[in-house]
């Protein structure tokens, strides 16, 4: 059931890990992708474990590039030096956001292990082209040391192989002299271009230099080949002259024998070379490095797991998910407001806290320690050691409440009271109720709250008021806002949902206080079922307005000066279910 719970919250807790790197993730569509700035995921709603595992992957890797890479590099020359550039690259950016979130190391891991067993992350072998298995060794190596991924351990080792039988022994050990210097030595994705570039370099000297010496090799074999020849030929042993005479083709056919298993074009001149790059065109091996496309060299295993993740196109409208604005702080607005509801709330916590813990008190149960049974006591002769009585006590609540305030327009409005006189605006008095019952949760052991408002400085964006775990004193500024701006209620539940999916309190319950309609009736409708599915409870404050069509639990406060009372007996009925 929990499994089944999460992945139909796939929308949710992608944005909690988004929001968690501080990346703007978007839900919806059939295609994963990443504009540099925010990250494409799929409105998935599978049961596919496997499904889940690959775009976390996803959101982790693409997070690392938004935060280090840098989208401005221009890649100029071989397809394979930008390759080797994004191998070297991608296990940098990886190894970076492992020190600020761990827990990526093993997202990552999971991902390289599952593509490993399905079969999408191979070993080079040796007939594979020169470049991907340059471009394989490079990937799998970094990748196994720098960043723990084990399991590509044995695809090393083959692709060491592979590597072994296309390029000179010496450019194989200066390559893992070069690779060595991963990750300590490189500080931007320019330090890992230039790596490339070094390694492009140094395979071109050795494979050249090979060239040479083998060149060298044999010509030094002619020339001995010739001075056997001389010194076997007598002028005073015609008869040896005459058999040497019949077997000379055989043995002057002997270093051509040789040359059959050298390259083909080795016999060209090393000095001609190509005037753009300065390779010899005579060597097949540097040509196809130089010369190789895409086409030649496996995808980056993330392209691969994107194109795992399209999907059918999904009826839940795209949406992204706001990171939070800061509101503008204005302290002695804020303060003003603390000591005005502070004296209630001191109540209204008393309160709550008096009917919490008359709940939490059971019925008395029989035990070996406590007040003395009388009723209990003739037990005692036939063993019995139960004869005491103690009242057990239940555990506090354990809920994180995450309250979300409607500061559009109409909350600027005049409001008037039964008898037509002005009461002034909803806004103010919202604000003021909302940080009172805060303020009182925040006394109550086992209860988190944190408030956030809607919209923010533009539309679909959010105001944060308080974080959960944040002290309301220090937040008292940003409670002094004007209303402005639509109703983006999608965007504002999705982000109290993920907000509160990183809380560790096993209840979580989401207030939504309004006094219109979503802007988007049916995205709000689809990402409330979301949150009831993935654990999440969902309650409505209508101001002037039901809202039961949207909650299933849900209040319609009609007079502003009811608000206070309203909330204290809402949360009330809250705290005393959980």
């Amino acid at each position: 059931m929990k499994n089944r719970t999460l992945h139909k919250a796939f929308p949710i807790v992608a944005a909690a890990i988004g929001n968690r790197f501080g990346i703007k993730v978007c839900v919806g569509g059939d295609q994963a992708y990443t504009d540099g700035q925010s990250i494409q995921l799929p409105a998935y709603d599978g049961d596919d474990p496997d499904y889940q595992d690959f775009a976390w992957g996803l959101l982790a890797h693409e997070s690392a590039h938004i935060r280090y890479s840098d989208f401005t590099l221009q890649y100029d020359g071989p397809v394979l030096r930008r390759r080797l550039c994004g191998a070297i690259e991608d296990v940098r950016i990886e190894h970076e956001l492992a020190k600020d979130f761990p827990g990526t190391r093993l997202t990552l891991r999971t991902v390289v292990e599952k593509m490993i067993a399905n079969g999408s992350f191979t070993s080079s072998n040796p007939d594979d082209h020169p470049a991907n298995t340059l471009y394989g060794y490079v990937l799998k190596s970094l990748r196994a040391r720098v960043l723990g991924q084990a399991a590509l351990n044995p695809l090393v080792a083959l692709s060491e192989t592979a590597l072994k039988a296309h390029f000179p022994k010496g450019a194989v050990l200066r390559l893992k002299g070069l690779l060595s210097e991963v990750p300590e030595g490189l500080e931007s994705e320019s330090d890992c271009l230039q790596l490339a570039d070094r390694i492009l370099t140094m395979i071109q000297q050795e494979c050249e230099q090979e060239q040479q010496r083998n060149h060298s090799s044999r010509s030094d074999e002619s020339s001995h080949s010739g001075q056997d020849e001389n010194s076997a030929q007598s002028p005073q042993d015609n008869c040896a002259d005459e058999c040497h005479a019949e077997g000379e083709d055989e043995t002057v056919d002997n270093p051509d024998d040789d040359l059959t298993h050298q390259p083909k074009a080795a016999s060209s001149h090393p000095q001609d070379n190509d005037g753009d790059t300065g390779i010899p065109e005579s060597n097949p091996i540097l040509e196809a490095l130089f010369n190789a496309g895409d086409g030649d060299i496996d995808p980056d295993i993330f392209d691969t797991v994107k194109s795992a993740l399209a999907l059918a196109q999904d009826s839940v409208s795209a949406v992204v998910l706001p990171i939070g604005d800061e509101p503008m702080l204005d302290e002695q607005a804020g303060l003003a407001l603390f000591r005005k509801v502070q004296g209630e709330s001191v109540k209204i916590r008393a309160a709550l806290q008096g009917l919490v813990q008359s709940q939490s008190l059971t019925r008395p149960q029989p035990g070996t320690r406590g007040r003395l049974d009388g009723r209990r006591l003739h037990r005692v002769c036939f063993g019995e050691t139960k004869v005491f009585q103690r009242s057990a006590v239940k555990p506090s609540p354990n809920t994180a409440i995450h309250l979300l305030l409607d500061k559009s327009d109409s909350m600027g409005y005049q409001v008037n009271d039964t008898r037509g006189q002005a009461m002034g605006t909803r806004l103010p008095m919202a604000l003021e109720a909302t940080l009172a019952l805060a303020l009182a949760f925040e006394g109550l052991s086992g209860v988190n709250p944190g408030i956030t408002a809607f919209p923010g400085d533009q539309e679909g964006s959010v105001y944060r008021l308080l974080d959960h775990g944040q002290r309301i004193r220090q937040r008292a500024g940003a409670f002094s806002l004007l209303a402005n701006g639509g109703t983006p209620m999608t965007e504002a539940i999705w982000f109290g949902a993920a907000a509160l999916l990183r809380c560790r309190e096993p209840r979580k319950v989401l207030m939504v206080m309004t006094d219109g309609q979503p802007d988007d009736m049916v995205s709000t409708l689809a990402i409330l079922q979301r949150c009831r599915d993935s654990g999440i409870e969902t309650v409505g404050i209508g101001l002037g307005i039901d809202v039961s069509h949207l909650f299933p639990i849900a209040i319609t406060i009609n007079g502003l000066q009811e608000l206070r009372v309203q909330l204290f007996e809402l949360s009330k009925s809250l705290l005393l279910a959980a």
